[in-house]
């Protein structure tokens, strides 16, 4: 459905709503499981290992807003397998909708209480964090990086505030990609606050900061969503095919926003 509402503040997630991400955070998974699983693990990478079919399955899921613990996640669940090759410890899709039905509590408490701990966290993430920055030498995946809105946040109609699950230095990666250097601090939540989707926490406090109490909220995960469904007020718009059921669906963010804008001006 197309935008048929004028909200009083845009709040934007930044992966798949203001940056596109596809070739960055979800090669960032599948690189990451193929490296860490001879690195980590001892086992024999076979074959290509994360796919876009488990992608879909995390992203709808509400509880994997954090890219690096998907890796370690599905590290974690090729390790319990038993198998050494690659092609046969990781749980297909199928198989890994089978396990994210016993989910409960958070990544970190699930994992623990499920799986115990046959793959440490920390350096996992690490590698990934490794893949994404980049170092002196070799730019990161960060730099295949898009913006998918070309309006600087001081041009738009409206009061701006951003709640992405990315942490400070990601989110300045993203400010610069963006040209939002400018963009204040008390206008995003991101996981270094310890603030983490699918919390409605970030929009609550974004509102009052914003001065809003109809806000619209541009996600694209199932994390978005849920924490617009529970922060209760404004409306949701889905950026992108995953959220099919949502309400406003948008292929891309530029044309949802120039929609709001088109309203404004003809009030």
């Amino acid at each position: 459905m197309k935008i048929d509402f004028i909200p009083d503040a845009l709040i934007f997630d930044v992966d798949g709503v203001l940056l596109n991400v596809e070739r960055s955070f979800p090669e960032v998974i599948r690189l990451a499981v193929e490296m860490a699983w001879g690195s980590i693990c001892g086992g024999k990478t076979d074959s290509p290992g994360y796919t876009p079919g488990h992608e879909k399955i995390f992203k709808r899921h509400g509880s994997f807003n954090d890219d690096y613990d998907i890796a370690w996640t599905m590290l974690t669940l090729a390790a319990s397998n038993g198998s050494k090759d690659l092609s046969d410890a990781l749980p297909s899709p199928d198989r890994l909708s089978e396990e994210l039905a016993t989910f409960s509590g958070n990544v970190i408490s699930w994992i623990s209480s499920r799986y115990g701990t046959p793959v440490l966290r920390d350096p996992v993430r690490k590698l990934c964090a490794g893949l994404y920055f980049g170092t002196d030498e070799e730019p990161g995946l960060y730099s295949l990086e898009v913006p998918m809105l070309s309006l600087h946040w001081e041009d738009l109609p409206l009061p701006v505030g951003v709640y992405t699950g990315r942490n400070l230095p990601e989110w300045q990666l993203a400010k610069k990609a963006l040209g939002w250097q400018d963009f204040p601090d008390d206008k995003i939540i991101h996981s270094d606050t310890g603030i983490h989707k699918p919390s409605p926490e970030g929009l609550e406090l974004l509102s009052k900061r914003l001065g809003c109490t109809d806000p619209v909220f541009f996600g694209d995960t199932g994390s978005d969503m849920k924490a617009q469904a529970a922060f209760g007020k404004g409306r949701f718009v889905a950026i992108g095919k995953l959220l099919s059921e949502a309400d406003y669906i948008y292929d891309h963010t530029e044309r949802a926003v120039k929609d709001i804008i088109s309203l404004i001006e003809e009030e």
